[in-house]
């Protein structure tokens, strides 16, 4: 299963951010120039040679580009000038090589040399259709598009002397359009056999559900979760909450059991930031919220569901009455996986890891047994994800697994170790760093009053390196020897998929000076804020739409057979295309 997973999140890599409006314009006109040499050439290089083919690649090849863009754009405004450049690039580099090709073969054969370029304008043509269609997800002017930038470059090649295209323009547009036409049609074939596996296990083609995707990640529109509230099912999971009452405010570690995913603003990807400002607003309660026992199972099919996690923290908050407590840390290890308890009075809040091996998600029977486990030494048990050493490694660990054992084993190990209690204090800070690998939620820190004393580091990213992990807890490690104290570090993240928009699934933090500074800063400012506090442990159960585990299994299925098919059937579907097309020409 977990190389399945691999296979499907892997497509995720071909989405990149693309470099600036300038450096696209910059490479249309150096690829033009480029061309232009290349056309001119006869045997030396000289001054005249390089302006007259300077000359003359921009004008076959940059000018008809930079038309297409600008006319593309003032057709539609919603779409970014950077993607359009960033295809209408795509779509020279083609034209550039199609051209080069069609001036080499004219040396042997006229005919073959119109045929390269035909061909090559088609497959340019199928290009700017395809893109407007899923990636821009426009339906009809898609092939507008297409039109647009195939009339542009005809009319300027047609106006040139590079290359022998025939006597008659209306003839010559006709070959153009065929040629395209017919490839199109081929890549409706290729739609087609796509479309059929999602459209038959899900109700929604394989083009829409992608064309959805891309609204998302372009847009910020949230038309898939249509899709994933169709396919959803209703299951019951836990809220769990800590409340810590101080003499001026409260403080609340919140863990949803439900995973903050699938990514940008879909679903529980910004649970992490909305929950947190959520009740800051209502109730005025700074608010960590933690990383559950859960996997991708549990990703909520839409943002709405919110509404649920919040129902279910009003109810049980409106019942918690924080009492004065006392606080014990201890640290339990078995094998390659520990435990970190903080132990109150009437319950125990529990970070589980094995960095610096990979620390993945955790299935959420996984997690309801290691909590069982625990409430047979306290009254009640939250086990967090620490989340803290993202490895490259796409997986998640399962009941009856080796590392379920051990997780399981450190959870007791640390629960049976004897710790002097002492009375709770509380410190905490906020602080807000500009990051892409950053989301909304920030970095939270809390310190407690512990022996040794417990500085909790909580990160609102998409996992974190093992190495920086290192790296914050021996910086931190430094402020607590400057005090004459060793304490002990844990260090976070909510494994936030809001951030997930750029490029694969894997985004964890990195090595970053200025994050490593805010964090110090951070640290001394909760040292100073240590104050008394009074504690409460809540829990509720509370119903939710999920996609589920059945669904996630059937979409990573269903994507590596249309993946697994198309390897097949693309390659045959063009090459009985350019058959058909120079069967057509040869014939006009």
């Amino acid at each position: 299963m977990t190389q399945n997973i691999k296979k499907a999140v892997d497509v995720t890599n071909y989405l990149v951010a693309l470099p600036s409006s300038r450096y696209l314009l910059s490479a249309i006109l150096f690829l033009g120039i480029l061309l232009g040499i290349f056309a001119e050439y006869s045997g030396e290089f000289n001054f005249d040679l390089i302006t007259q083919g300077a000359m003359t690649g921009i004008f076959i090849l940059t000018i008809p580009a930079f038309l297409s863009a600008a006319t593309i754009k003032l057709m539609i405004r919603k779409v970014s000038f950077k993607r359009i450049l960033a295809t209408t690039l795509i779509g020279e580099i083609l034209y550039a090589l199609t051209y080069s090709l069609s001036i080499f073969l004219s040396m042997s054969s006229v005919q073959y040399s119109q045929f390269a370029v035909f061909i090559g304008s088609a497959f340019v043509f199928v290009i700017w259709y395809a893109v407007a269609r899923i990636f821009f997800v426009l339906k009809w002017r898609s092939f507008l598009f297409a039109i647009v930038q195939l009339i542009f470059h005809a009319f300027f090649l047609m106006s040139s002397t590079v290359i022998d295209l025939g006597a008659s323009p209306v003839s010559i547009l006709i070959k153009f359009y065929v040629s395209a036409l017919v490839l199109l049609g081929a890549i409706y074939i290729f739609f087609a056999i796509i479309n059929a596996p999602m459209k038959r296990n899900f109700g929604y083609s394989s083009i829409d559900a992608f064309s959805m995707f891309m609204s998302q990640w372009l847009y910020d529109k949230k038309d898939i979760e249509e899709a994933f509230e169709a396919v959803g099912e209703r299951v019951k999971t836990i809220l769990s909450a800590f409340v810590f009452e101080r003499k001026n405010d409260r403080i609340v570690f919140l863990t949803p059991y439900v995973h903050y995913g699938p990514f940008g603003n879909l679903g529980g990807s910004q649970f992490s930031r909305l929950l947190s400002s959520k009740i800051k607003k209502k109730y005025g309660a700074s608010t960590f919220v933690f990383h559950g026992t859960v996997t991708h199972d549990l990703n909520p099919s839409s943002s709405d569901e919110i509404s649920r996690i919040m129902n279910a923290f009003d109810k049980m908050y409106a019942n918690g009455s924080p009492k004065p407590s006392k606080i014990s840390f201890s640290k339990g290890v078995y094998k390659e996986c520990t435990a970190d308890a903080l132990l109150f009075d009437d319950g125990a809040f529990i970070g589980v890891s094995r960095a610096p091996r990979v620390t993945e998600d955790i299935n959420f029977g996984l997690g309801l047994s290691m909590i069982s486990k625990a409430e047979n030494f306290v009254k009640s048990a939250t086990v967090v994800d620490q989340h803290n050493a993202e490895t490259g490694e796409v997986t998640s660990f399962e009941p009856g697994s080796e590392v379920g054992y051990n997780y399981t084993h450190a959870v007791v190990n640390s629960l049976t170790e004897k710790t002097k209690p002492l009375p709770l204090k509380i410190g905490i800070s906020e602080k807000s760093v500009k990051s892409e690998f950053i989301g909304g939620a920030n970095i939270k820190i809390a310190i407690f009053s512990s022996s040794p004393k417990y500085i909790l580091v909580l990160i609102d990213s998409n996992g974190i390196t093992p190495e920086f992990k290192s790296r914050i807890e021996e910086e931190i490690r430094k402020i607590g020897r400057e005090h004459n104290e060793e304490w002990e570090v844990g260090v976070y993240t909510t494994d936030t998929h809001e951030i997930n928009t750029v490029q694969g699934v894997l985004n964890p933090l990195r090595e970053d000076p200025a994050i490593i500074d805010e964090i110090k800063k951070g640290v001394i400012e909760a040292h100073k804020d240590l104050q008394p506090a009074k504690c409460c442990a809540l829990k509720e159960w509370f119903n939710i739409d999920v996609l589920g585990p059945k669904q996630s299994i059937e979409i990573i299925s269903t994507i590596n057979s249309i993946i697994a098919v198309s390897k097949i059937a693309a390659p045959l579907i063009i090459f009985g295309a350019v058959i058909a097309i120079l069967w057509i020409l040869s014939r006009l």
